[in-house]
């Protein structure tokens, strides 16, 4: 995205100041009376500058947000300021060997920081603050102890007076100084290469010419640094050249990785759109992304916006990868509705505009896919929940089996037996037998109450006769919490819908009983636009799921089963709302 307004402005400054800067370091550098400063070693500076100074501004016009161009940017201006220590000024001269170095802690950091504009490992950040640490304190500590000494270079100002005049201690510091940048210069090649081996192919394409040539100039650096004499004034031979040349080509391959990031983009999403054309078959989307991605392992999630969640094509729910999994995800839009997200690899997010742009242009064949993905989750869901309500039917017959058999059934062979008894008493002893009739008449009593209860459980007489306000009014009556009837429909309901209402209301206050630690709930009924609204709330510990027990899984399947919605709020620590929606026609 391009620029505007004060930013563009700014840039121009920046532009100006760069230019400027240039011709005052090239001017210092052609003045002076060092050795580097004959040749064409002037010109070559300021090429180097300059280019990194054009590319950095290039980048930040085309990509504001990404820090990889403010980076090349800072190189060209610290190179510049490196030229200081060609003056013949004493003080000027000392300032520029203090910064001398400083640029290459910068063009490390950019080089190991392209194209995203940040490091992606702890190596990474690792060679860039010893690349920060070497351009400052190494830098400076060779220098501190340098005294009054200007090496091999007698036509250059003295150092201004540092901690000591020590040669001796200079000397090894210096020593010290270049095996920290052939250290330096070998693990930068080993970042930027595990970079290229990590990386998918059209992120290989960009990175291709920094990485390349920015390996190149750091393994030269290192080994004119083995190599040097230590003598800080001149450039000791054709390693230095080498670097130099290597150098002034970086922020060109810069430019050149960023051209073939757009031109792989255009080319991706056209080859895409061909792809497009001709899909037909399932998963020829998938691979359509994939080739245009560069990532084999990309695959597709579709969102759901009735159940806000993610499924893949089968229409089984998904879950969108972390930050540790090595891959990451893409949200697509189509309408300003989300219909998908690209699971890709971690790479490609050094890419972000290719995977959007690609998303994009399959919006329209993401929708597609996106509404047969939900066919198949709802049919996949419906079988599974078939599944469980024959399992749940399954499990209520064996308890009403086992409750027969340990109740009623047993009460009724206990009648049986003090009948026969009664009956051999009546003629002998009346009064025994009175009292064995007693004890009939009151079995039956209690089998008649059991009965009666677990005829209740399977469905409430009340419901039946009386409706489903009555129904529920009895089931409040009994909740050991208080609960207030906000709203009841005037009229019946059809049956079904009273029998499914019923048992939401009643397994809702049963979990509140249970469960919540409510000190109050609340339940309403209403008929709107021909659907039964239920609602059941409470001012509990909240934090409930649907799938944290059979019995709220048991009502969304009653309630699916009649084409009717359940949602559950229930935020931790501020209570529960059970919403239920089914059609009455």
């Amino acid at each position: 995205m391009a620029t505007t307004g004060p930013t563009r402005r700014a840039l121009a400054a920046v532009a100006v100041a760069g230019c400027v800067t240039g011709l005052a370091a090239a001017a210092i550098t052609l003045m002076s009376d060092h050795p580097a400063s004959r040749g064409p070693y002037p010109f070559l500076a300021l090429a180097i500058g300059w280019g990194f100074i054009g590319a950095g501004l290039l980048a930040m016009w085309r990509r504001p947000a990404n820090r990889a161009g403010l980076l090349m940017t800072v190189v060209g201006f610290a190179w510049f300021l490196a030229s200081l220590s060609g003056s013949n000024v004493q003080s000027i001269h000392t300032v520029g060997l203090f910064f001398a170095a400083l640029w290459g802690g910068f063009a490390v950091h950019g080089l190991l920081a392209f194209p995203s504009g940040r490091l992606e490992s702890k190596s990474e950040r690792l060679v860039v603050a010893t690349a920060y640490f070497h351009v400052t304190v190494l830098q400076a500590l060779p220098l501190l102890f340098g005294g009054g000494s200007r090496g091999n270079c007698p036509e250059c100002p003295k150092i201004l007076a540092g901690l000591s005049s020590n040669d001796r201690v200079a000397d090894a510091l210096l020593i010290l100084q270049r095996a920290v940048v052939v250290v330096l210069g070998l693990g930068l090649c080993a970042a930027l290469f595990r970079r290229w081996r990590r990386s998918a192919a059209p992120q290989r394409r960009a990175l291709a010419p920094s990485i390349w040539c920015g390996g190149a100039t750091a393994a030269l650096v290192g080994l004119a640094a083995a190599s040097d004499s230590g003598d800080r004034y001149t450039l000791s031979g054709p390693l230095d050249w080498a670097w130099l040349v290597t150098l002034a080509c970086v922020p060109f391959a810069f430019l050149a990785g960023v051209l073939r990031s757009r031109l792989h983009r255009g080319g991706a999403v056209s080859e895409l759109v061909e792809r497009l054309g001709e899909a037909r078959g399932p998963g020829e989307l998938r691979d359509a992304l994939s080739t245009a991605l560069g990532d084999p392992s990309l695959s597709l999630a579709y969102w759901l916006p009735d159940q806000e969640r993610y499924v893949d094509g089968s229409g089984r729910p998904v879950e969108l990868p972390n930050a540790s999994s090595g891959h990451a995800s893409t949200d697509i839009r189509h309408g300003g509705r989300p219909v998908a997200a690209i699971v890709h690899d971690n790479s490609l997010d050094e890419e972000p505009e290719l995977v959007r742009t690609a998303g994009a242009a399959a919006s329209l064949s993401l929708e597609n896919e996106r509404l047969d993905a939900e066919l198949r989750a709802r049919l996949e869901e419906l079988r599974a929940s078939r599944a469980r309500l024959v399992e749940a039917g399954d499990a209520e017959r064996r308890r009403i089996e086992r409750d027969l058999h340990d109740g009623a059934q047993q009460r009724l062979v206990s009648l049986l037996l003090n009948l026969k008894l009664a009956r051999r008493k009546t003629h002998n002893d009346e009064e025994q037998a009175a009292v064995l009739l007693d004890q009939v008449e009151a079995e039956v009593r209690q089998a008649l109450s059991e009965l009666r209860t677990l005829a209740s459980g399977i469905l409430p007489p009340v419901l039946s006769d009386r409706g489903l306000a009555a129904a529920v009014e009895e089931l409040t009556s009994r909740s050991p919490v208080p609960v207030e009837i906000e709203q009841m429909p005037a009229e019946r309901l059809p049956e079904r819908v009273e029998v499914a209402a019923y048992f939401v209301v009643a397994e809702a206050l049963t979990n509140v009983a249970k469960h919540a630690a409510a000190s109050k709930a609340s339940v309403g009924v209403a008929k709107d636009d021909g659907r039964a609204l239920v609602e059941v709330s409470d001012d509990g510990l909240g934090g409930v799921k649907l799938e944290d027990g059979s019995g709220l899984r048991g009502l969304a399947d009653r309630v699916g089963a009649l084409e009717g919605r359940l949602e559950l709020d229930s935020p931790t620590g501020r209570g529960t709302t059970l919403r239920v929606e089914i059609p009455c026609a």
